[in-house]
């Protein structure tokens, strides 16, 4: 018994151990952009264009003075600018969870997004869709994406957001619509709001979870029911939450734990790999396809409004 009770503390303290190591490197991750200084006078401009020149003069504002991160913000910049320079209206889509799929391969927001640009078509607009992954693979991304949600986005919403604007002012009369789901909704909403006067830029915020703020700017839709049921999620329905997932719960709740930080670390390592694994909390009402009333009929309007005229 001694000994089984001895090998679980051995687990509990090498997986709090690795945990401590995970956000010290972290900081280390985030203090990144504080290294590698370098000033824009030693960038050979003269062999620049006036666009390359203007994306790493807005590289250095945006992700500080880190040359590698600099240099990966323009890299994507200009990719984005050569991609978008002959069309008349960009789409950027952002998936929910933690932002590491593209929103198309999901089959909620491929039903929607299907929805979208078979509208824009029949409005006779020549558009490009951008699907934006803000999260790439391993423990630190997934880390950085967490802290980034508990903060409403404040790097990963301005940097977007600074890429559109540069958009905006370089490619004439470009249109942007900004588009999201779950937590990609709350994203959507943080780049909107800083993107709130830029007349040229729209977005499509689709069942924003109640732990996030709603940003409800102008240009913006905010749908926050399917109009089939209630979202649990947009309308804070604990209970009915509770209801349908308290095999989960308690089973989280029996997992075994001796110290209130042992409980802590258990709890967050079983919700981390449930969601990773696609083993999350189900959310009834948190469905969002085309065909439903509160969805594709309620895009469709905003997009007539807004793009209806050329």
């Amino acid at each position: 018994m001694k000994g089984n009770k001895r090998s679980i503390w051995l687990c509990k303290g090498g997986l709090a151990l690795f945990l401590a190591v995970c956000l010290f490197a972290l900081v280390i991750y985030l203090g990144d952009a504080y290294n590698g200084k370098t000033s824009l006078s030693s960038l050979d401009f003269e062999s620049m264009d006036a666009i390359e020149q203007q994306a790493w003069q807005l590289a250095r504002e945006v992700v500080g003075a880190s040359r590698n991160a600099q240099e990966q913000f323009v890299t994507e910049l200009l990719a984005l600018y050569d991609n978008v320079k002959d069309s008349e209206l960009v789409i950027f889509c952002n998936s929910g969870g933690w932002g590491k799929e593209p929103l198309s391969s999901d089959y909620q927001g491929q039903s929607w997004l299907k929805g979208i640009t078979a509208e824009l078509t029949q409005l006779g607009y020549k558009y490009y869709v951008i699907e934006n992954i803000r999260t790439g693979s391993g423990l630190l991304e997934a880390l950085f994406e967490f802290k980034e949600q508990l903060t409403h986005f404040p790097s990963k919403a301005q940097e977007l957001a600074a890429k559109i604007d540069f958009l905006t002012r370089h490619v004439t009369g470009l249109k942007v619509i900004v588009t999201g789901q779950s937590n990609g909704a709350a994203f959507t909403g943080e780049v909107g709001k800083r993107l709130e006067n830029n007349q040229g830029v729209y977005s499509i915020q689709v069942g924003i979870p109640f732990w996030h703020r709603v940003c409800a700017v102008s240009h913006s839709l905010v749908i926050a029911d399917n109009g089939i049921g209630a979202d649990v999620l947009t309308q804070k329905d604990v209970l009915t939450l509770f209801k349908a997932n308290w095999a989960k719960l308690f089973i989280i709740n029996h997992v075994p734990s001796f110290t209130p930080v042992d409980w802590f670390i258990t709890r967050v390592v079983f919700i981390f790999v449930s969601y990773n694994f696609g083993l999350g909390l189900d959310a009834p009402g948190h469905e969002y396809m085309w065909e439903y009333p509160g969805v594709g009929p309620v895009i469709e309007a905003f997009l007539v409004e807004n793009f209806g005229v050329q």
